[in-house]
């Protein structure tokens, strides 16, 4: 299994199948539009020939007020100042996959992606995910997110995600 930007000339969308609508719907509808106007970068997981996606994540740049992260986080952050984070915006994975651990594949070619930009391109203190059911707030607090109660949003700092992969040494 290889994670690629979506291309629409080459991946399938229309057999994709998640078990939540809307993120069916986004994918097979939105996505590249969504990318043709710069609003979001759509990467997918393809297994085989087929070019089938099984599965697929998009990540967006964002920025948070100071105040909207916890007190612990904000310390060394200036007074009125916007903390740019990468938001993980949707995660699914077709229906084919489930109990595969693909969920979790995505996840962590997104947290490595990110990671690895905000190092070289782009500044990034965290990534941000809007969990949508409780079932997804389970999944992302395993890999250590922690909800910001205010917002029902979810974060892991990037020093987080330097600290899951130190025993990698090679980081794409």
């Amino acid at each position: 299994m290889k994670v690629f930007l979506l291309d629409t000339k080459l991946h399938d969308r229309r057999k994709f199948y998640c078990e939540e609508d809307s993120l069916t719907e986004y994918l097979q509808k939105q996505a590249s539009q969504d990318m043709k106007k710069r609003l979001a970068a759509c990467f997918v997981l393809i297994s085989g020939k087929d070019n089938f996606i099984k599965g697929y994540y998009t990540l967006t740049s964002e920025s948070f007020n100071r105040d909207e992260i916890p007190e612990d986080y904000r310390k060394k952050i200036p007074i009125n100042y916007n903390v740019p984070v990468t938001l993980l915006g949707r995660l699914a994975r077709d229906i084919t996959m489930k109990g595969k651990r693909a969920g979790e594949f995505l996840l962590i070619d997104a947290l490595r992606r990110s990671y690895e930009i905000s190092k070289k391109e782009i500044g990034s203190m965290a990534v941000v995910v809007d969990p949508i059911n409780e079932n997804a707030i389970s999944f992302y607090s395993k890999y250590g997110f922690i909800l910001l109660p205010d917002s029902g949003r979810m974060f892991l700092t990037m020093k987080a995600i330097s600290k899951l992969f130190e025993n990698i040494s090679d980081i794409r």
